[in-house]
Order: structure tokens, then C-alpha cells, then sequence
């Protein structure tokens, strides 16, 4: 009997630590992980609600090589939610504006990637920073997803992601995506809301290339020089 009181006492406080650890999770900076480099440059990574594949985590490990130091934040598994859009839609963006302004305590240049509906809650936490915290941040988007609802042949509807006065966006696009129509409207969308825009087009490219099923020869290039497709367009960019 005595045996049994303590199996049940030892797995009571195993159920209390594990509640502790998922509470501690989603209450303080979302869980990350790091790719550290010596340069002066830091990439915020955010993954898509498909979570993180492979094919990123190799790039931000070779982004780290060459010197640009890597935070990869993967919000579905780290606040423990389904793989949908729908659930970039109920993260807390104070979390992620607290996490911004930790890398920028740094003193690094701080870059933010979000892929497709992680745009939603990174453009909502920049929206909490003040206006200088805003200013010293670049934002690039991969093929953001900021619809409401979105149907073939007629102009998508748009959530409100709050005032972005001082930043500056650029927006990612892969060319055989069905989005691609509707950049323009996206880009004054954004521009609505404040933010200084530019885009680029990826050729021959399509939404979520590195972690298709059935990927073009090309595709399967890409996937495997991504960091030099994103050192190439924040050297380009400028962004400072």
C-alpha cells in the first residue's frame, strides 16, 4: 500500500510539472529555437501553421554558418494548437511583442520572416511596440495570408492586424501560387495600415515549395538554397 501512495504521489506531481511547463509556455516568450552567429545580424524565423520543416531548419543552420543568427519560432507546436490557420488567429501577440523586443535588446539588426498565416499574429505584436521599436524592424513575408475569406475571381476580404506606421514590409510571392492576383490589394492593404511595402516575385515557384508532397525538380533546388534566397533578398532589400 505504501508503494502505491507514492506511485500516486510521484505521478500527481509529474501531472502538476507538466501543467506547470505547458502554463510557463504560453505565458511568458513562445519557445524557440537558436541558431547562434557571430554577426550583426539576427532572422526571426516563423513558420507557417504547417509547422517547421526540415528543409527551414537546414537553412537556418547555414544562415548561422555564414554569420546571420537565427531565432526559428514554430507557433503551432510551441503553444501545443492544431495545424490550421485558424489558430494563428487566437495567439496572444503580446507574447510575440515581448519576444520582438528581447531580440532587439540584443543590439543586432532584427529581421522577422513569417511564412503565409504566421504574418497574422507577427504584424499584430509589431503593432504593440512603440513607434522607435517599430522603426529599427524589417518584416518579410512569405506569401502572408491576412484574408478573412478569399474567393476565386473577387477581391479578398482582409483582418485587421492594427497600425504598422513606420515599418517596413516586403512581400515574398511565388509566381504559380493563387494568391499571386491578389498581391497588389494586399500590398495597399498594408500600406493602409502604415507600413512602407515593396514585393519581389519567386519564379516558377509555388506556396510552400520546400514541403510538398510532390515537388518540381526546381522546387527541390530551392528548397535546398533557401538561405541563399533569403540572404540574397535581405542584402538586396537593404533593409537597416
Amino acid at each position: 500500500m505504501r508503494d502505491i501512495g507514492l506511485r500516486m504521489h510521484f505521478f500527481r506531481f509529474l501531472l502538476l510539472s507538466l501543467w506547470a511547463a505547458a502554463f510557463g509556455a504560453q505565458a511568458g516568450l513562445p519557445d524557440y529555437q537558436s541558431f547562434p552567429a557571430s554577426g550583426d545580424r539576427l532572422v526571426l524565423w516563423v513558420a507557417s501553421e504547417r509547422g517547421r520543416a526540415e528543409p527551414e531548419l537546414r537553412a537556418a543552420q547555414r544562415l548561422a554558418e555564414q554569420g546571420t543568427e537565427v531565432w526559428s519560432l514554430d507557433l503551432v507546436n510551441a503553444y501545443f494548437l492544431p495545424q490550421l490557420p485558424s489558430s494563428m488567429d487566437e495567439l496572444p501577440p503580446q507574447d510575440l511583442a515581448d519576444w520582438l523586443r528581447a531580440a532587439q535588446a540584443g543590439g543586432k539588426r532584427v529581421v522577422v520572416y513569417a511564412v503565409a498565416r504566421a504574418a497574422v499574429p507577427v504584424l499584430r505584436a509589431v503593432a504593440l511596440l512603440d513607434p522607435a521599436q517599430r522603426n529599427r524592424l524589417c518584416v518579410m513575408l512569405m506569401y502572408p495570408n491576412l484574408y478573412t475569406a478569399a474567393e476565386p475571381l473577387a477581391e479578398p476580404d482582409y483582418l485587421d492586424v492594427g497600425k504598422l506606421s513606420g515599418l517596413r514590409v516586403r512581400v515574398l510571392q511565388p509566381r504559380r501560387s493563387a494568391a499571386t492576383p491578389w498581391l497588389p490589394g494586399q500590398l495597399d492593404r498594408l500600406a493602409l495600415h502604415g507600413a512602407e511595402v515593396s514585393s519581389v516575385i519567386l519564379e516558377n515557384l509555388r506556396e510552400g515549395y520546400w514541403a510538398r508532397e510532390t515537388p518540381t525538380e526546381f522546387e527541390v533546388a530551392e528548397s535546398q538554397r533557401m538561405d541563399a534566397m533569403l540572404l540574397r533578398e535581405l542584402n538586396t532589400w537593404g533593409c537597416k
